[in-house]
């Protein structure tokens, strides 16, 4: 009977394998260098990552509408008459551009627009639910939902109104039409300040001010807002003067650039403050309690400026009612004239969505390379890159048992070549290295610039709806990295558990990819979404 049996298991194995060890590449790789901009470098002219990002502070908002859900049969008169209901409160508050019958990419930008409504119809009996989306139209942000809601009423409710009808015809009068067997009164809708607050939202972003001296006094276009550090500091899009002063030192101009929905970060160092750093402190999602050195200093997402330089312990702290719980504790150094920043991704779902931008950072600074958040993350090259990676990493993550997930796209969608890392403190690093068929392991010590191929694989079958994944989870007991790749571990690293890490997802100079990437992202602790679960219970 074991004779029936071998060859169905051998074919199990083989078949349920998503990939198989092929020859090992013969070629080294350079190991992944992020050439970050110098703290409070800003940015005074539109990078031309996206139309939004604009010189000019536009003050009146333009918007059009988008049908995404109408129930089958609904007549297009009807459908008007509604639209036509919605529009009403909106015109007041922007500029409303229709969009073409036919589909055009390039409307949005044509058209300038700072807002899309997204509408969806449902009805029941005789009522009339619109559910409005209002969306970013480049990225994914959603500034706000709001519901109208209208009854199609027969007759009309007020009896007192009168009515004429309009006639036609050349031989004899007839009514314009027949009859008006319906219209739709309004029985709910959102307030006009909500409707304003969406529409003002999409034309603000805010800006964070750190500064090596706590209280250096700031200003906005010649106004005083605040001492450092300033979190989210609302302002128009576009362009805006950025002053710091400190008693004995001359005042300090800068210009930034004021992107609508997004958070630009401006660091000011002092050239007396030598000893005194910034700490950023983050969780996702966001609402953990900070106590740095023993002291309880505020929630995630947690910034202070003028910190002395050295050593501190951190911990990341959930309070339920009276009662405390530690979900995780690190050591964090404070250097010099630098913002030092951590983060918890307790679980990080699509991690490369908008909401969770703040936990990447470029690569390099470089204008022929971008990188996005609108949903997805998006590469783009503007023009030939100089040798080096490009793309984002992540804020430095805590060493501990983390679980990291990568979907990278299929075969025909891949246009170039990625590179998924893993750097330490210490510069150890994996690179996986993801080229149109093959995937390549290459691990760097702190000392190598360059290391061969360690190992190489190939995807059996791709499974069209999943893509292909790459895990990445660390085993703390045996002080290992394990790596698998679809449902095949092909890899144990050793790797130092004494140091934060960062994860990088990058694509080469000589063969960039252009896109989306990925199609999804997992970061999670899973000790600690379990512990937050049974919290929640």
């Amino acid at each position: 009977m074991r004779y029936v049996y071998l060859p169905v298991l051998c074919f199990l194995v083989g078949y349920c394998s998503s990939v198989t060890k092929i020859e090992t590449l013969n070629r080294s790789f350079t190991k992944p260098k992020f050439i970050t901009p110098e703290p409070g470098e800003s940015e005074p002219l539109p990078s031309g990552r996206d139309y939004k990002e604009r010189l000019v502070n536009k003050s009146t908002p333009h918007f059009s509408l988008l049908w995404k859900q109408v129930p089958e049969g609904f007549s297009k008169s009807d459908l008007l008459l509604l639209e036509e209901k919605v529009l009403f409160p909106h015109n007041k508050l922007g500029l409303f551009k229709k969009a073409p019958k036919d589909p055009d990419p390039k409307f949005a930008e044509s058209a300038d627009l700072d807002l899309l409504l997204e509408l969806s119809l449902t009805r029941t009996a005789e009522r009339h639910s619109i559910e409005v989306q209002y969306k970013d139209p480049v990225l994914s942000q959603n500034f706000g939902k709001a519901i109208f809601v209208y009854q199609e009423e027969k007759e009309p409710v007020v009896k007192s109104l009168k009515s004429f009808d309009v006639f036609h015809g050349k031989r004899q009068l007839q009514p314009l039409t027949g009859s008006v067997p319906a219209y739709f009164a309004e029985i709910s809708s959102p307030s006009d300040d909500e409707l304003r607050n969406y529409f003002t939202s999409s034309l603000r972003g805010n800006a964070s001010v750190f500064s090596t001296s706590p209280g250096t006094t700031i200003y906005l276009d010649g106004v005083e807002v605040g001492k450092a550090p300033l979190l989210s500091y609302p302002l128009i899009n576009g362009k805006h003067t950025l002053s710091f002063a400190k008693p004995g030192k001359d005042p300090v101009k800068r210009n930034i650039l004021i992107r609508a929905g997004k958070t630009t970060r401006v660091f000011q160092e002092w050239n007396d403050d030598i000893s005194q750093g910034t700490i950023v402190i983050s969780s996702f999602p966001a609402g953990l309690d900070i106590v740095v050195d023993g002291q309880k200093k505020g929630k995630t997402q947690y910034a202070e400026s003028g910190v002395p330089y050295g050593s501190y312990p951190i911990q990341f702290i959930r309070t339920q009612k009276d009662s405390h719980f530690e979900y995780a504790k690190a050591g964090i150094k404070i250097r010099p004239k630098q913002i030092t920043s951590i983060a918890l991704p307790i679980s990080l779902e699509d991690g490369v969505g908008w909401e969770a931008e703040e936990f990447w950072n470029l690569t390099s600074a470089s204008p022929n390379f971008s990188a996005t958040f609108p949903g997805k993350l998006t590469f783009a090259k503007n023009k030939d890159l100089p040798s080096g990676w490009y793309g984002v990493y992540s804020e430095d993550l805590i060493p501990d048992y983390m679980e990291a997930e990568l979907v990278l796209d299929l075969v025909k969608d891949l246009n170039g070549a990625v590179g998924l890392s893993f750097t330490d403190h210490n510069q150890n690093a994996i690179l996986i290295y993801v080229d149109k068929t093959d995937f390549h392991i290459i691990k760097f010590s702190s000392e190598e610039k360059e290391a061969p191929v360690r190992s190489s694989f190939r995807w059996n079958k791709e499974d069209e709806l999943k893509g292909r994944s790459i895990k990445l989870s660390t085993d703390i007991e045996k002080k290992m990295i394990r790596l698998s790749l679809g449902n095949k571990t092909v890899e144990e690293i050793p790797w130092n558990f004494e140091t934060f890490w960062n994860l990088g997802v990058l694509t080469p100079h000589n063969a960039p990819v252009t896109g989306t990437p990925l199609r999804g992202l997992k970061i999670r602790y899973p000790d600690m979404v379990k512990f937050e679960e049974r919290l929640q219970k």
